[in-house]
């Protein structure tokens, strides 16, 4: 596979995403710096058909459009490592999502290969290929890119097509396509969160769950603004307005521009304009509904989930070892905790465990759990503990006394 010149133009990048949408596939990666912005900052994007690898480079001038526009064509199969961020990226600068991808990283944990592997340990894995990782830590914002950098770019993408090919092949053969599909679905579809949504951007502070719900009606108008207003000066939320001065703000609620100022955490000479449009959304808060989280579980169960979610977890843990799976594909430990209070609540469980493929594997069997229908007991052999049919339980004695049932 020839690796072509650096592409700093239009036309070559144009150029690049014809032979990729004859080719009908592609493999892509982003390089970006995302330590001082609020969006990822493109430094090159790599691209590889089955024939050629191209880089582009748009700080020398060539467009992300290209990369864009491919990624969002259905008629073109793109394959990513790991794609959140790059996705992210794509889809603050130029508004675009995801239509036909494979993330290799997920497809890898449905084979045996674990979850969040690295693309360098994927391919020695899988294809016997090793990659130099010498470039792994560098400043891609500088120019000219030496040979080094160029090569380590180019590689990370030089294989990603055959690498996805065999990893589908695996699946296939255990059974596992229709798994992979929905969980690419689920994280990547269009139901999928892929950028930041302003009137989201509460649940993401810390601390808000101590907040009454009308102070969490005031951080939700505050954290939306912050959102807004860190993307347009393009720097991170965090050098805006701290968390922990969100927290206290929406606690407090200051009507006038100088309470506000006082506020401990606040930028140094913050500009009028900025404390004004904060007061605003305050104001604007007045009027909305109190923000109430969901309730939790009720207390006649909560208990009772507090002891399972260790046991069900062990439990989930053993049936992914057996299946080849990393437990963190099946569920977490909170989706988890969360199946359990479903069915000891009988109340409709939203947890991943409760339907598809990951009901078929584990969530039926938690809710067995629940039910006191199955136990686990330990083993020596992997994955250590055995799932066994439960007994009926006999009343004890705390059960006896409590119902009032004494012999003479």
């Amino acid at each position: 596979m020839a690796a072509g010149e650096l592409i700093s133009d239009d036309a070559g990048a144009r150029e690049a995403e014809a032979a990729a949408r004859a080719a009908g596939r592609v493999a892509i990666d982003l390089e970006f710096m995302w330590e001082r912005t609020y969006a990822p900052l493109a430094c090159l994007a790599q691209m590889a058909t089955p024939d050629a690898v191209y880089l582009i480079d748009p700080l020398a001038g060539a467009p992300l459009a290209p990369i864009g526009e491919l990624v969002a064509d259905p008629d073109v199969d793109v394959v990513m490592h790991a794609p959140s961020a790059d996705l992210t990226l794509l889809g603050l600068a130029l508004d675009t999502r995801p239509t036909a991808l494979t993330d290799v990283q997920l497809t890898a944990g449905f084979v045996g290969l674990g979850a969040g592997q690295g693309l360098a340990t994927l391919l020695e894995r899988v294809l016997s290929v090793r990659l130099d990782k010498g470039e792994r830590y560098t400043d891609w914002t500088k120019r000219p890119l030496r040979p080094e950098q160029l090569s380590y770019a180019a590689a990370d993408v030089a294989h990603l097509l055959q690498l996805a090919d065999e990893l589908a092949a695996r699946a296939a053969s255990l059974g596992r396509a229709a798994w992979v599909a929905e969980e690419h679905e689920r994280r990547y579809g269009p139901d999928a969160r892929l950028v930041p949504d302003p009137g989201l951007a509460w649940r993401r502070i810390k601390g808000q769950g101590r907040l009454s719900p009308e102070e969490r009606a005031v951080l939700a108008r505050l954290a939306a603004w912050r959102e807004r207003h860190a993307r347009d000066l393009d720097r991170p939320t965090g050098w805006i307005v701290p968390d922990r001065t969100m927290i206290e703000i929406a606690r407090r609620a200051p009507t006038t521009r100088s309470a506000l100022a006082r506020e401990r955490g606040l930028p140094e000479r913050m500009k009028e304009e900025h404390l004004d449009a904060m007061l605003e959304a305050i104001a604007a808060s007045r009027t909305d509904e109190p923000l109430a989280l969901p309730p939790g579980p009720p207390s006649r169960v909560a208990a009772r989930v507090d002891a399972l979610t260790p046991l069900a977890a062990a439990l989930v843990s053993a049936r992914a070892s057996k299946a080849g799976l990393a437990p963190t594909l099946i569920a977490t430990r909170d989706e988890i905790a969360a199946h359990l209070a479903a069915v000891l609540a009988e109340s409709e469980s939203r947890s991943p465990l409760a339907r598809g493929w990951r009901h078929e594997l584990a969530g039926d069997a938690v809710e067995a759990l629940a039910l006191g229908e199955v136990a686990l007991v330990a083993s020596d052999r992997a994955p250590f503990v055995r799932e066994i049919p439960s007994s009926p339980q006999e009343p004890d004695d705390h059960d006896d006394a409590s119902s009032g049932e004494r012999g003479d």
